[in-house]
Protein backbone atom coordinates (compact mmCIF):
# COMPACT_ATOMS: atom_id res chain seq x y z
CA UNK A 1 0.00 0.00 0.00
CA UNK A 2 1.54 3.15 0.18
CA UNK A 3 2.36 2.44 3.77
CA UNK A 4 4.37 5.45 4.04
CA UNK A 5 1.90 6.90 2.39
CA UNK A 6 1.58 8.78 4.89
CA UNK A 7 3.52 7.37 7.75
CA UNK A 8 1.91 8.47 10.98
CA UNK A 9 4.36 9.66 13.54
CA UNK A 10 4.41 10.86 17.13
CA UNK A 11 7.00 13.52 17.68
CA UNK A 12 8.50 14.61 20.98
CA UNK A 13 10.18 17.98 21.44
CA UNK A 14 12.87 18.64 24.01
CA UNK A 15 10.93 20.51 26.68
CA UNK A 16 7.43 19.21 26.18
CA UNK A 17 5.77 15.97 25.16
CA UNK A 18 4.83 16.55 21.55
CA UNK A 19 2.37 14.33 19.74
CA UNK A 20 2.24 14.81 16.03
CA UNK A 21 -0.28 12.46 14.46
CA UNK A 22 1.00 11.76 11.46
CA UNK A 23 0.05 3.05 4.37
CA UNK A 24 -5.90 -12.32 -16.59
CA UNK A 25 -11.86 -33.46 -46.75
CA UNK A 26 -13.47 -33.11 -49.22
CA UNK A 27 -16.82 -34.88 -49.68
CA UNK A 28 -18.80 -35.88 -52.79
CA UNK A 29 -21.93 -33.81 -53.39
CA UNK A 30 -25.28 -35.18 -54.52
CA UNK A 31 -24.13 -35.20 -58.16
CA UNK A 32 -21.11 -37.32 -57.37
CA UNK A 33 -18.76 -34.42 -58.05
CA UNK A 34 -15.92 -33.60 -55.70
CA UNK A 35 -16.45 -30.21 -54.04
CA UNK A 36 -13.46 -28.02 -53.20
CA UNK A 37 -13.94 -26.80 -49.61
CA UNK A 38 -10.53 -25.20 -49.21
CA UNK A 39 -11.96 -21.69 -48.97
CA UNK A 40 -14.54 -22.78 -46.42
CA UNK A 41 -11.87 -24.44 -44.28
CA UNK A 42 -9.66 -21.35 -44.43
CA UNK A 43 -12.59 -19.16 -43.50
CA UNK A 44 -13.46 -21.43 -40.57
CA UNK A 45 -9.84 -21.30 -39.37
CA UNK A 46 -9.87 -17.50 -39.46
CA UNK A 47 -13.08 -17.34 -37.46
CA UNK A 48 -11.68 -19.76 -34.88
CA UNK A 49 -8.57 -17.61 -34.56
CA UNK A 50 -10.64 -14.48 -34.01
CA UNK A 51 -12.71 -16.23 -31.36
CA UNK A 52 -9.50 -17.25 -29.57
CA UNK A 53 -8.22 -13.68 -29.56
CA UNK A 54 -11.47 -12.49 -28.05
CA UNK A 55 -10.92 -14.87 -25.14
CA UNK A 56 -7.39 -13.69 -24.36
CA UNK A 57 -6.92 -12.14 -20.92
CA UNK A 58 -6.33 -8.40 -20.71
CA UNK A 59 -3.05 -8.17 -18.77
CA UNK A 60 -2.99 -4.37 -18.77
CA UNK A 61 -5.18 -3.98 -15.68
CA UNK A 62 -3.46 -3.84 -12.29
CA UNK A 63 -4.21 -6.83 -10.07
CA UNK A 64 -1.45 -6.56 -7.48
CA UNK A 65 0.91 -4.26 -5.63
CA UNK A 66 4.27 -4.96 -3.97
CA UNK A 67 6.20 -2.52 -1.80
CA UNK A 68 9.69 -2.62 -0.25
CA UNK A 69 10.96 0.33 1.75
CA UNK A 70 13.44 1.42 4.40
CA UNK A 71 13.01 4.44 6.64
CA UNK A 72 15.83 6.00 8.63
CA UNK A 73 14.85 8.39 11.43
CA UNK A 74 17.53 10.85 12.50
CA UNK A 75 15.86 11.29 15.90
CA UNK A 76 13.83 8.14 16.61
CA UNK A 77 12.58 9.47 19.93
CA UNK A 78 11.24 12.59 18.19
CA UNK A 79 9.25 10.35 15.87
CA UNK A 80 7.89 8.07 18.56
CA UNK A 81 9.98 5.20 17.20
CA UNK A 82 11.97 2.61 19.10
CA UNK A 83 14.81 2.39 16.58
CA UNK A 84 16.57 4.31 13.85
CA UNK A 85 16.01 1.83 11.00
CA UNK A 86 12.50 0.66 10.11
CA UNK A 87 11.55 -1.49 7.12
CA UNK A 88 8.37 -2.54 5.37
CA UNK A 89 7.57 -5.29 2.89
CA UNK A 90 3.98 -5.46 1.72
CA UNK A 91 1.80 -7.02 -0.98
CA UNK A 92 -1.84 -6.64 -1.98
CA UNK A 93 -3.84 -8.58 -4.56
CA UNK A 94 -7.21 -7.43 -5.83
CA UNK A 95 -9.74 -7.35 -8.65
CA UNK A 96 -8.47 -5.68 -11.87
CA UNK A 97 -8.32 -1.89 -11.81
CA UNK A 98 -6.96 0.99 -13.87
CA UNK A 99 -6.08 3.01 -10.75
CA UNK A 100 -2.46 3.47 -9.68
CA UNK A 101 -1.40 2.71 -6.12
CA UNK A 102 1.22 5.45 -6.33
CA UNK A 103 -1.05 8.22 -7.63
CA UNK A 104 -0.14 10.29 -4.56
CA UNK A 105 3.38 10.81 -5.94
CA UNK A 106 3.69 13.91 -8.17
CA UNK A 107 3.96 13.02 -11.86
CA UNK A 108 5.86 16.15 -12.85
CA UNK A 109 8.72 18.01 -11.22
CA UNK A 110 7.73 20.78 -8.84
CA UNK A 111 5.81 21.22 -5.61
CA UNK A 112 2.19 20.87 -4.53
CA UNK A 113 0.16 20.11 -1.43
CA UNK A 114 0.26 16.47 -0.39
CA UNK A 115 -2.86 14.33 -0.65
CA UNK A 116 -3.66 10.66 -0.12
CA UNK A 117 -4.85 8.31 -2.88
CA UNK A 118 -6.61 4.97 -2.63
CA UNK A 119 -7.27 1.98 -4.88
CA UNK A 120 -10.88 0.98 -4.32
CA UNK A 121 -10.83 -2.59 -5.58
CA UNK A 122 -11.82 -5.75 -3.70
CA UNK A 123 -8.82 -7.53 -2.19
CA UNK A 124 -8.16 -11.21 -2.85
CA UNK A 125 -7.06 -13.96 -0.46
CA UNK A 126 -4.01 -15.86 -1.75
CA UNK A 127 -3.40 -18.00 1.32
CA UNK A 128 -1.69 -17.55 4.65
CA UNK A 129 1.53 -16.06 3.31
CA UNK A 130 3.46 -15.02 0.23
CA UNK A 131 7.23 -14.71 -0.18
CA UNK A 132 9.78 -12.42 -1.75
CA UNK A 133 13.03 -14.16 -2.75
CA UNK A 134 16.02 -12.01 -3.63
CA UNK A 135 19.06 -12.90 -5.68
CA UNK A 136 21.11 -13.48 -2.52
CA UNK A 137 18.75 -16.27 -1.44
CA UNK A 138 17.03 -14.33 1.33
CA UNK A 139 13.45 -15.53 1.63
CA UNK A 140 11.24 -12.77 3.03
CA UNK A 141 7.89 -14.08 4.23
CA UNK A 142 4.88 -11.77 4.17
CA UNK A 143 2.09 -12.95 6.43
CA UNK A 144 -1.62 -12.43 5.93
CA UNK A 145 -3.10 -9.57 7.88
CA UNK A 146 -5.58 -6.82 7.11
CA UNK A 147 -5.99 -3.08 6.92
CA UNK A 148 -8.76 -0.75 5.79
CA UNK A 149 -8.62 -2.24 2.26
CA UNK A 150 -9.06 -5.84 3.43
CA UNK A 151 -6.59 -8.72 3.28
CA UNK A 152 -2.95 -7.76 2.72
CA UNK A 153 0.42 -9.47 3.22
CA UNK A 154 3.06 -7.80 5.31
CA UNK A 155 6.41 -8.08 7.05
CA UNK A 156 7.13 -4.97 9.08
CA UNK A 157 10.50 -6.07 10.40
CA UNK A 158 13.25 -7.17 8.05
CA UNK A 159 16.71 -7.26 9.56
CA UNK A 160 18.83 -4.58 7.96
CA UNK A 161 21.40 -7.22 6.88
CA UNK A 162 18.64 -8.89 4.84
CA UNK A 163 17.45 -5.65 3.28
CA UNK A 164 19.74 -5.88 0.26
CA UNK A 165 20.46 -2.70 -1.65
CA UNK A 166 19.90 -2.54 -5.44
CA UNK A 167 18.58 -6.09 -5.49
CA UNK A 168 15.81 -7.74 -7.49
CA UNK A 169 13.09 -9.71 -5.69
CA UNK A 170 10.79 -12.40 -7.10
CA UNK A 171 7.29 -12.87 -5.72
CA UNK A 172 5.82 -16.32 -5.01
CA UNK A 173 2.13 -16.49 -4.11
CA UNK A 174 -0.40 -19.35 -4.29
CA UNK A 175 1.81 -21.33 -6.67
CA UNK A 176 2.28 -18.33 -8.98
CA UNK A 177 5.56 -16.54 -9.66
CA UNK A 178 6.32 -12.94 -10.63
CA UNK A 179 10.02 -12.75 -11.54
CA UNK A 180 11.92 -9.57 -10.62
CA UNK A 181 8.75 -7.88 -9.45
CA UNK A 182 10.48 -5.27 -7.27
CA UNK A 183 14.02 -3.90 -6.87
CA UNK A 184 15.34 -2.24 -3.73
CA UNK A 185 17.22 1.05 -3.74
CA UNK A 186 20.37 2.29 -2.04
CA UNK A 187 20.64 4.80 0.76
CA UNK A 188 22.68 7.95 1.37
CA UNK A 189 26.20 8.86 2.41
CA UNK A 190 25.24 12.43 3.28
CA UNK A 191 22.24 14.74 3.48
CA UNK A 192 22.19 18.48 4.01
CA UNK A 193 21.27 20.72 5.75
CA UNK A 194 23.02 18.73 8.46
CA UNK A 195 20.92 20.31 11.23
CA UNK A 196 17.93 18.22 10.17
CA UNK A 197 19.85 15.09 11.20
CA UNK A 198 20.43 15.95 14.86
CA UNK A 199 19.80 12.79 16.86
CA UNK A 200 19.44 14.27 20.34
CA UNK A 201 15.87 15.47 21.06
CA UNK A 202 17.34 18.44 22.91
CA UNK A 203 18.84 19.69 19.64
CA UNK A 204 16.19 18.51 17.20
CA UNK A 205 14.00 20.82 15.08
CA UNK A 206 16.91 23.15 14.29
CA UNK A 207 17.04 23.08 10.48
CA UNK A 208 15.46 26.31 9.19
CA UNK A 209 12.72 26.26 6.54
CA UNK A 210 12.69 29.79 5.14
CA UNK A 211 9.40 31.41 4.17
CA UNK A 212 11.04 34.29 2.31
CA UNK A 213 13.72 32.57 0.27
CA UNK A 214 14.76 29.35 -1.37
CA UNK A 215 15.45 26.20 0.65
CA UNK A 216 18.21 24.04 -0.80
CA UNK A 217 18.57 20.36 0.04
CA UNK A 218 21.41 18.11 -1.14
CA UNK A 219 22.14 14.40 -0.90
CA UNK A 220 24.52 11.77 -2.16
CA UNK A 221 25.07 9.46 -3.79
CA UNK A 222 22.40 10.30 -6.36
CA UNK A 223 20.93 8.69 -9.43
CA UNK A 224 19.91 5.10 -8.82
CA UNK A 225 18.69 3.29 -11.94
CA UNK A 226 15.34 4.88 -12.92
CA UNK A 227 14.92 6.47 -9.50
CA UNK A 228 13.43 9.88 -8.74
CA UNK A 229 13.31 12.01 -5.61
CA UNK A 230 10.76 13.75 -3.41
CA UNK A 231 10.98 15.91 -0.33
CA UNK A 232 7.93 16.15 1.95
CA UNK A 233 7.84 18.87 4.56
CA UNK A 234 5.02 18.48 7.09
CA UNK A 235 4.29 21.45 9.32
CA UNK A 236 2.86 21.47 12.87
CA UNK A 237 2.19 23.93 15.65
CA UNK A 238 5.20 24.85 17.80
CA UNK A 239 4.28 22.15 20.35
CA UNK A 240 3.36 19.54 17.76
CA UNK A 241 -0.25 19.27 18.82
CA UNK A 242 -1.78 20.52 15.54
CA UNK A 243 -1.00 19.33 12.02
CA UNK A 244 -1.16 22.15 9.46
CA UNK A 245 -0.28 20.51 6.15
CA UNK A 246 2.39 18.98 3.93
CA UNK A 247 4.20 20.25 0.87
CA UNK A 248 5.58 17.56 -1.45
CA UNK A 249 8.16 18.36 -4.13
CA UNK A 250 9.52 16.07 -6.87
CA UNK A 251 12.65 16.15 -9.03
CA UNK A 252 15.05 13.84 -10.78
CA UNK A 253 17.50 12.08 -8.47
CA UNK A 254 20.29 14.55 -9.23
CA UNK A 255 21.56 15.21 -5.70
CA UNK A 256 19.92 18.56 -4.99
CA UNK A 257 16.52 20.23 -4.87
CA UNK A 258 15.39 23.80 -4.28
CA UNK A 259 12.03 24.45 -2.60
CA UNK A 260 10.69 28.03 -2.76
CA UNK A 261 9.78 29.57 0.58
CA UNK A 262 6.48 30.78 -0.88
CA UNK A 263 5.00 27.34 -0.17
CA UNK A 264 5.34 28.02 3.58
CA UNK A 265 4.05 31.59 3.75
CA UNK A 266 0.82 30.54 5.47
CA UNK A 267 2.62 28.97 8.44
CA UNK A 268 3.62 30.81 11.58
CA UNK A 269 7.26 31.33 12.47
CA UNK A 270 8.36 28.78 15.05
CA UNK A 271 6.13 26.01 13.71
CA UNK A 272 8.01 22.72 13.75
CA UNK A 273 8.41 20.43 10.75
CA UNK A 274 9.32 16.92 9.77
CA UNK A 275 11.47 16.71 6.63
CA UNK A 276 11.13 13.51 4.60
CA UNK A 277 13.79 13.01 1.91
CA UNK A 278 12.91 10.04 -0.28
CA UNK A 279 14.35 8.12 -3.19
CA UNK A 280 11.63 6.24 -5.17
CA UNK A 281 11.29 3.68 -7.95
CA UNK A 282 7.97 2.62 -9.51
CA UNK A 283 7.55 -0.26 -11.95
CA UNK A 284 4.65 -1.98 -13.72
CA UNK A 285 5.00 -5.43 -15.26
CA UNK A 286 2.52 -7.86 -16.81
CA UNK A 287 2.44 -11.38 -15.36
CA UNK A 288 0.37 -14.03 -17.14
CA UNK A 289 0.39 -16.29 -14.05
CA UNK A 290 -1.42 -13.60 -12.10
CA UNK A 291 -3.65 -12.53 -14.98
CA UNK A 292 -2.64 -8.88 -15.03
CA UNK A 293 -0.13 -6.20 -14.09
CA UNK A 294 1.66 -5.96 -10.76
CA UNK A 295 2.69 -2.47 -9.70
CA UNK A 296 5.80 -2.28 -7.52
CA UNK A 297 7.09 0.54 -5.39
CA UNK A 298 10.48 0.73 -3.66
CA UNK A 299 11.71 3.63 -1.56
CA UNK A 300 14.41 4.75 0.86
CA UNK A 301 13.55 7.57 3.25
CA UNK A 302 15.46 9.71 5.72
CA UNK A 303 13.39 11.78 8.16
CA UNK A 304 14.84 14.84 9.80
CA UNK A 305 13.47 17.77 11.79
CA UNK A 306 13.21 21.51 11.22
CA UNK A 307 11.26 24.66 11.92
CA UNK A 308 9.62 27.50 9.97
CA UNK A 309 11.29 30.90 10.01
Amino acid sequence: MKSLLFIFFIFSACANDVYISKTFETEPDDTGQITDTTKEIETAEIVDSEDTNDLQIDLSKTIGYVELGLMQASCPYCMGLSQEINTIAEARFHEPTSTDHTAWVPTIDGCRDYYESDVNSTNLDLGQSVTLLNTFGDNIQLNKTSDNTGIIYQNSYIQEANFRRNTQHTLNAAGKTAVNVVETLRGFDYIEPYQMLYVDPSYAFQAPINKNGNNVFTWGPSGDNNSFFTIHISVYSYDGSIYYGTVICKSEDTGYMTIPGSYFQQYQNGSIASIHMMRHKIQKQEYEDFGGTIESYSWWEVIGTGYIQ
